[in-house]
């Protein structure tokens, strides 16, 4: 199977062109590009090349949103990490970064549920995050599943659009 990760990535430029500060993206989780909606473990090399597409910078930010599936499933259970709310024996996401990319990325959890939208408790810390990230000149990444869903009712929130999707990604 192909693969283009990550999938959806997407640059979100804000309505109001007087706000400066770093870029926002969005984008779908690490795997989702190479197995789709499948329950297959993701193996280190796509993660990597997940790792790979996501925007340059000394730092990116990486927000997540990434938390159960309907029925429980956690959306970290493909990984050989987890996420820092989760109590198992894996590292968390933030380590195995750092483990194998140093210090490029610091992660930002606020788990959700997948396909039950955002409560506005979540969206709002999410929003508060995001904005500070931006407005200290850092890349934000904002990813969910599939990156197109929760990711985009946050840049929303922002008051942010739309402003490039990688070609050959699906909207």
């Amino acid at each position: 199977m192909a693969s283009n990760e990550p999938i959806n990535l997407t640059e979100w430029k804000p309505r109001l062109p007087a706000r400066q500060g770093g870029r926002l993206f969005t984008c779908g989780r690490p795997g989702r590009a190479t197995f789709g909606t499948d329950r297959s473990p993701v193996h280190e090399n796509t993660i990597d090349r997940w790792a790979m597409g996501l925007p340059e910078a000394e730092v990116v930010h990486i927000v997540s949103l990434l938390g159960h599936k309907k029925g429980g499933f956690s959306e970290f259970g493909y990984y050989p990490f987890r996420s820092s709310k989760e109590c198992e024996e894996k590292p968390t996401f933030q380590e195995w970064l750092d483990q194998h990319y140093s210090r490029r990325f610091v992660v930002h959890e606020f788990p959700t549920h997948d396909r039950e939208g955002l409560p506005r408790a979540v969206l709002e810390a999410v929003r508060r995050c995001v904005l500070d990230l931006i407005e200290n000149d850092n890349t934000v990444v904002v990813v969910d599943s599939a990156g197109a869903e929760r990711t985009a009712r946050v840049c929303e929130a922002i008051d942010y659009e739309r402003m490039v999707q990688r070609l050959g990604d699906a909207t």
